[in-house]
């Protein structure tokens, strides 16, 4: 057993990455972050289908490995049977014209030839073979009759980073219903008698690992940004969860803080002050316009609501030289009225609204910088939470508060514009990394310790399908998974681990640097 206490427990440590290098011959460090060699093994063929079917790719200027254009019409019917993946996809491919016919998905382009699909008439279906990459130096693949099969490289064109468009897929999707097994760390917990404690420090470091991870993103936002434009670009990210993400993103990129303040009157009153920071987000969102012809129906206080609005949107568009975001951007599908878009942009109007003048940063950073002599650091350190989350929490809007759509039925009671599992969310993958990486350059050391303090004392959410999974596989029941992970940190280590090792359940456990670091003497 590996020696944990012997690693530095100092903050944000780089103990798990420290201990993934010692128990694996097959890791090296490119600009501080982890890279494991066969990292893409770690992707399931399910998450390469959905990259696909969910187009998660740069469509301008797509090509075939062979260098021929393609354009995507469909990517085709999801196929749950025997034979190709997709089924009656249609694309137009340069020389070829409209060509439609079945896709087959595989992380590897020579996963084809390891299936042997060359040798089954079933795939002579197949008019299109995409792969996350290609291992076969270029080459592309042939079916039963000998043809060549046109081929697709996804890595090449993938709309972002990979691990970012995985975070926007629900990965528990595809293990909630699956059964199961404990994996051999659980074995190995057993036969070399591990303690509760060393496996809660080995995910302590791994917690930490994330979030180190996750501010390795925001520092490169900051190369070209202030801090306050890219902790709101990040919470606008965040409110977009994983349907809405890269829309919410855009519209904070089309409204910086700088575009917003430039609309807002500094002597504006706060009715005032509100009307035009509604106008202003929900008209860029293009979520404004296409509501016109529909206020005939409206009742007289949406029809007040709606004319302030619209009134103040007409005086922002003789002004403003971006062009809005359209109705399509924004996805509803599989989302609860109450996380609707609309009310999603009337939150961060609320919250910007009230830190317009000094900023949400600036705010949030004074929190984590208030001393008070009379208290001791660490009694100080447990209202930071309760006064950051409040911020989220406490945002509310006298019309929106009561509606879940622009002229829809008024709720009997108000619903919270931000519930406290998005504004958890917020908290622990934007706001600590985001701090982290400003205490990191302003060398504040006692700022990332009052950082790293909240994060391993924030209780744990509720828990999740991957952590359900994880629970289970490292400990065997769900009794002693509970007791061992009781904090979002060892909660956000479960979800490190899970990235790096066991997202595959294919891959040998031999390469998994928990179960090594057991059996390591």
């Amino acid at each position: 057993m590996l020696d944990i206490e012997s690693f530095s427990k100092k903050n944000f440590s780089a103990a798990y990455r420290n201990i993934v290098a010692m128990c694996s011959a097959d890791t090296h460090y490119d600009n501080n972050s982890l890279i494991l060699e066969g990292t893409e093994k770690l992707i399931k063929e399910e998450l390469v289908r959905c990259i696909w079917f969910g187009q998660h790719i740069e469509k301008e200027n797509l090509r075939t490995d062979d260098g021929h254009r393609v354009e995507i019409l469909s990517p085709g019917w999801w196929n749950n049977e025997e034979g190709p993946d997709f089924k009656h996809a249609e694309f137009l491919l340069e020389g070829k014209g409209l060509i439609r016919g079945d896709v087959e998905i595989h992380v590897f382009a020579s996963d084809w030839i390891h299936h042997k699909h060359e040798t089954q008439r079933t795939y002579d279906s197949v008019c299109l073979h995409a792969v996350m990459w290609n291992d076969l130096k270029g080459k592309c693949v042939k079916n039963f009759s000998g043809g060549i099969i046109p081929q697709i490289t996804l890595s090449n064109y993938l709309e972002a980073e990979l691990d970012e468009i995985i975070e926007t897929i629900d990965v528990g999707s595809y293990i909630k219903d699956k059964q199961v097994n404990p994996g051999h760390c659980n074995l190995a917990r057993e036969k070399y008698k591990i303690t509760q404690q060393w496996i809660g420090s080995f995910l302590d470091y791994a917690g930490d690992e994330r979030i180190l991870q996750k501010a390795k993103k925001y520092e490169k936002w900051i190369e070209n940004k202030p801090f306050e434009q890219v902790l709101y670009e990040a919470i606008m990210e965040s409110l977009g969860y994983k349907n809405n993400k890269k829309p919410f993103l855009m519209l904070a990129s089309l409204l910086p803080i700088e575009t917003i303040r430039s609309f807002v009157p500094e002597d504006a009153s706060v009715q005032e002050r509100k009307i035009i920071l509604h106008a202003l987000l929900l008209g860029m969102a293009g979520l404004l316009l296409q509501k016109e012809e529909a206020a005939k129906e409206y009742d007289a206080e949406t029809l007040h609501y709606f004319h302030l609005i619209v009134s103040a949107w007409n005086t922002i568009q003789t002004k403003m030289n971006q062009t809005p975001l359209s109705r399509e951007s924004w996805s509803y599908t599989g989302i609860r009225p109450a996380n609707f878009p609309e009310r999603r942009i009337v939150a961060i109007a609320a919250l910007l609204s009230k830190h317009l003048t000094h900023g949400i940063f600036r705010h949030i950073l004074r929190i984590f910088q208030k001393t008070d002599g009379t208290k001791r650091n660490k009694r100080l350190c447990k209202s930071f939470v309760p006064d950051i989350m409040s911020l989220f929490l406490e945002t509310q809007d006298a019309y929106w508060s009561y509606h879940y759509t622009l002229g829809g039925k008024k709720l009997n009671k108000p619903q919270k514009l931000l519930g406290k599992e998005r504004t958890s969310s917020i908290f622990i993958n934007v706001i600590i990394p985001v701090m982290l990486v400003y205490a990191r350059k302003h060398n504040d050391m006692s700022l990332e310790e009052r950082l790293h303090y909240v994060y391993r004392n924030y209780a744990f959410h509720p828990p999740t399908s991957v952590s359900k999974f994880m629970g289970t596989r490292m400990f065997g029941t769900s009794k002693v998974s509970n007791k061992v992970v009781n904090s979002a940190r060892r909660q956000q280590g479960l979800y490190q681990l899970f990235k790096d090792f066991c997202e595959n359940d294919t891959i040998s456990c031999n390469k998994c640097a928990l179960y090594l670091a057991m059996g390591k003497t």
